[in-house]
């Protein structure tokens, strides 16, 4: 648990005191998920919080019979589905393990409940929101250029996800086809 509390706490500048960390970890449970496995789906009511424990789990949404990579999160990494936590509808995005994977699970009502009583939480959850905003703009500014480009940045940036991660949720990512990121792989090693 060592291990998981170090990857927490880098999630956002504020970091928790040992006591108040220790606090919302006793408030978790484990929730184990194979390959595959869906954490949430889309039109299903979930307002729980995650923590991603180990693996990857990939946010993703639908357009018509495509689905669309958004984002990987990894160890440390918080999940939620914003339609049903603050609008109480069901869930536009899709949550899935790219790997076997373990997400902690915090309801929503122990997750607000820490955040009425304890103003250090508090602080701690507004400056994890304020770093997933952060990221957005991050993520745009180092992965950017053509696809081969971008699939260059996501090697150096992101090994985990080249190492655990299959090739479609990847293409799906960049938003080429799988065909087309197998081609710029090709590509890469012949030069």
């Amino acid at each position: 648990m060592d291990e998981f509390k170090k990857k927490l706490s880098l999630e956002a500048p504020f970091k928790l005191s040992d006591e108040m960390m220790n606090v919302f970890c006793a408030s978790m449970e484990e929730v184990k998920l194979k390959r595959y496995d869906l954490l949430i789906k889309r039109g299903d009511f979930d307002n729980n919080i995650y923590i991603v424990k180990e693996g990857i789990i990939r946010r993703a949404y639908e357009v018509g019979e495509k689905i669309i990579t958004q984002s990987f999160a990894s160890s440390g990494s918080v999940i939620i589905s914003w339609h049903c936590y603050f609008s109480g509808e069901d869930s536009f995005s899709i949550f899935e393990a790219c790997c076997d994977s373990v997400v902690m699970r915090v309801t929503k009502e122990r997750f607000d409940e820490l955040i009425a009583t304890s103003h250090e939480f508090s602080q701690w959850v507004l400056s994890i929101l304020s770093a997933t905003l952060y990221l957005r703009e991050f993520k745009a500014k180092k992965i950017r250029g053509n696809i081969k480009e971008k699939y260059i940045s996501l090697i150096k940036n992101r090994p985990e996800i080249m190492r655990d991660v299959p090739l479609g949720f990847i293409a799906s990512y960049l938003g080429i086809t799988q065909q087309h990121l197998s081609r710029i792989r090709k590509e890469l090693v012949s030069t």
